[in-house]
This record gives C-alpha cells, structure tokens and sequence, in this order.
C-alpha cells in the first residue's frame, strides 16, 4: 500500500513539473517573425551583395545585381524566382541578415527589397 502511495505521488509531482515546464516555455519563447519597421531599406551593396559574394565572389557587383534583379519579382516580391531556384537561400532555414538592428533570413530581406523596388543601392 505504502508503495503504491509512493508511486502515485512521484507520478503526480512529475506531471506537475512537466505541466510546469511546458507552460512556463510557451511564455519565454516566441517564434513569431519580427514586426518589420516601414522606414527600414534594404541596401543591395550594404545587405545583400555581401551574402551574394558567399557563393559568387568572382562576380563583378553590376553582374550579381543583373542577375539577382531578373529573379525578383517587384510587383509581388514572394513569388520571386530566386527564392525557390537559388538553394543557398533556402538551405538549412536560411541564414539571417542583419539590416540596421533587425535580423531578417534572406529571403525576407531579398522580399523586402523587392518590394522597395529592387534598387541596386
């Protein structure tokens, strides 16, 4: 009986502790996308060359702006080809860029761009 007892309350205070610990994670930790600022601008030399010259080095800056703006799509910047046929930009959930005090993954940043008017800045 008294061992029975025992166990009932190792189980009892277990899944407190764990109840405890599952709520207590949801509050700590927020996996929502930052609220982008309406005054932040992209600069393709400052934020995207940068990245770019990862995998293209060799690549003049005129070439790799020529090359990146014909696969952006200003008019509705998520649907930019570049973000599904270029795997750097997609592999391993993506790398972040830091733009001013704001940390946004590359294909926020190359959608943001975009949407700026793809200038080569």
């Amino acid at each position: 009986m008294k061992r029975k007892a025992r166990f009932l309350r190792l189980v009892m205070l277990s899944a407190i502790i764990a109840g405890g610990l599952s709520l207590s994670s949801c509050e700590s930790y927020s996996w929502a996308k930052p609220e982008i600022p309406q005054d932040l601008t992209v600069s393709f030399s400052e934020s995207l060359m940068p990245f770019c010259q990862g995998c293209h080095g060799s690549w003049s800056t005129e070439r790799t702006y020529d090359k990146l703006f014909a696969n952006v799509d200003t008019v509705t910047p998520a649907s930019s080809r570049v973000i599904s046929i270029h795997s750097s930009i997609t592999a391993f959930g993506s790398q972040m860029l830091q733009i001013d005090t704001l940390l946004l993954s590359v294909p926020d940043a190359i959608k943001l761009w975009a949407s700026q008017g793809a200038e080569n800045n």
